[in-house]
């Protein structure tokens, strides 16, 4: 496995992650669909060239359903203009997430126009609901130590349930969750989206929570100027293009095993994990990487070779999605940071069992801070205040006021402590003496300025806090309803712009 890639979140405001950089994504976009159509190998009795026409054909009708069901006019769905123009996806599951997350919708749109393609957003259904609740910040002006999270819920945890199944367990408490809440974002400067988008959730006819969720961001993307089309991936598994995928694995189960565990535990080397769980777990005999259909508890269990006989209620899991939506189905993939660290195992899957050169791919986040005051101390502040402290305790003759170190009993002590920092001693037993008088000398200066140590120490305990506190308040992973529309849109609008205009 290649030397394993760093990404690190950016944390400054307005700050922005794209690996490789936008202007070089069109380009490739471009070479990775020469490679892979031009790739000499056979998946599920088709050569890829020909699964993918039949898994783009499939995916594009797919969409087109599925959006006119959601309600959406079909002037909302931009369809290819033209047969073979490149496809372009990212994906995310159908949850309230971060403004991070939300951008690569918007770079998504602008790089399939920019390469006269067409976007896709796979809106990944099939991972199961793990939260029920929104975290807030919780603060009180000018008291950093009120600087808190709180977690409040929209709806009642029910079990792990994939999303395409997750209803609402509990209608009152989903319904007044704008009104819940409102004692905490009515006191910020500036009204979040969350009122008014709550309400549309809660109008939205759809049976799901996560089709509510999708839905209601679409209608918001486009009334900020961003049209993609959009696919669940419990519809996208259910496709013949994805059929002929699953049975091409469970029809080669040992030897697809033996590539996909070793690319996990390559990774686990090259990044230093211990876990045997972390990215993903191995394989077991007979385990494919899927999802079976749910039983009657609503679980899905792990799909075994048995799962190519019914593939239509098989599930992808997290590694397995992206490998068929990059090598059987887009010719270019947006990741965030988490599914661009993973995708090294799947870069190893597609080399090393298909033998084919794997698709580049692009990491893009961003950052957007609340609209929140904050507090003045920063990190250096801290180190600042820390290191006066400490110099303060150790070296308090640097810090004597002028009137204090005039007194004759303290100008004795300065006097002493100059002759002894004259002197280097040469033998151990001299340079000890010599520290402890040093030492003593010091323990004598250090109540003539317990004043100034007392304040410093104060005011580096506040600096902490403050600290502390904005670390709170400038969190990026606060969900998009939490932002007001006059910073957020214009921040989301930006990855609007070709590349060579950002």
């Amino acid at each position: 496995m290649p030397l394993p890639r760093r990404f690190r979140a950016p944390t400054a405001d307005g700050a922005v992650l794209s690996e490789p950089p936008a202007d070089r994504a069109a380009e490739l976009v471009g070479r990775n669909q020469q490679s892979l159509d031009r790739a000499d190998v056979l998946v599920g009795g088709l050569s890829l060239r020909n699964l993918r026409t039949l898994a783009r054909d499939e995916s594009f009708a797919a969409a087109r359903d599925y959006m006119k069901a959601a309600g959406e006019r079909p002037g909302d769905c931009p369809f290819p203009s033209a047969s073979g123009s490149p496809l372009v996806l990212a994906g995310h599951q159908p949850e309230l997430f971060h403004p991070g997350v939300w951008v690569k919708n918007f770079a998504l749109n602008a790089l399939a126009r920019s390469a006269g393609g067409t976007a896709i957003n796979l809106v990944v259904d099939n991972d199961t609901m793990k939260s029920t609740a929104l975290r807030f910040p919780i603060f009180t002006p000018r008291d950093p130590s009120s600087v808190r999270l709180e977690s409040i819920p929209f709806d009642r945890q029910d079990g792990e349930l994939p999303y395409e199944e997750r209803r609402i367990a509990d209608p009152d408490l989903f319904r007044t969750f704008a009104d819940r809440t409102a004692h905490i974002w009515r006191t910020w400067p500036r009204e979040p989206l969350l009122p008014r988008v709550w309400a549309e959730i809660v109008a939205h006819p759809a049976a799901t929570i996560g089709e509510r969720f999708a839905a209601v961001r679409r209608r918001w993307e486009r009334a900020w100027g961003c049209t993609n089309l959009e696919l669940p991936v419990s519809r996208l598994a259910q496709t013949r293009a994805f059929g002929l995928f699953v049975r091409h694995l469970a029809g080669d189960a040992g030897r697809f095993r033996q590539v996909y565990n070793t690319a996990v535990q390559s990774y686990r080397v090259a990044n230093r994990i211990r876990s045997r769980s972390h990215p993903v777990p191995d394989l077991g005999p007979d385990e494919l990487p899927f999802w079976s259909p749910p039983g009657a508890d609503g679980r899905r269990g792990r799909a075994t070779a048995g799962a190519a006989n019914d593939p239509a209620g098989v599930r992808p899991r997290a590694l397995t999605l992206t490998l068929f939506a990059r090598l059987c189905l887009g010719d270019f993939f947006i990741h965030g940071i988490g599914g661009g660290k993973y995708d090294e195992v799947t870069d190893a899957i597609i080399r090393d069992y298909f033998g084919v050169d794997p698709p580049a791919y692009q990491v893009l986040t961003a950052t957007i801070h609340l609209p929140l005051p904050g507090y003045p101390a920063g990190p250096r502040d801290v180190e600042s205040l820390e290191r006066t402290e400490r110099d303060l305790r150790w070296n308090p003759h640097r810090h004597l006021p002028a009137a204090v170190a005039e007194r004759p009993d303290v100008r004795e002590l300065l006097r002493r402590r100059a002759a002894l920092s004259a002197v280097e001693p040469e033998d151990r037993a001299a340079r000890r003496w010599r520290f402890q008088n040093l030492r003593a000398i010091a323990d004598e200066l250090r109540p003539l300025v317990g004043l100034e140590m007392a304040a410093t120490h104060d005011r580096a305990a506040r600096a902490k806090e403050e600290v502390r506190a904005n670390a709170v308040l400038r969190r990026r992973d606060f969900s998009w309803l939490l932002y007001p529309e006059d910073a957020l849109k214009p921040f989301a609008r930006q990855f609007l712009k070709p590349s060579t205009e950002k």
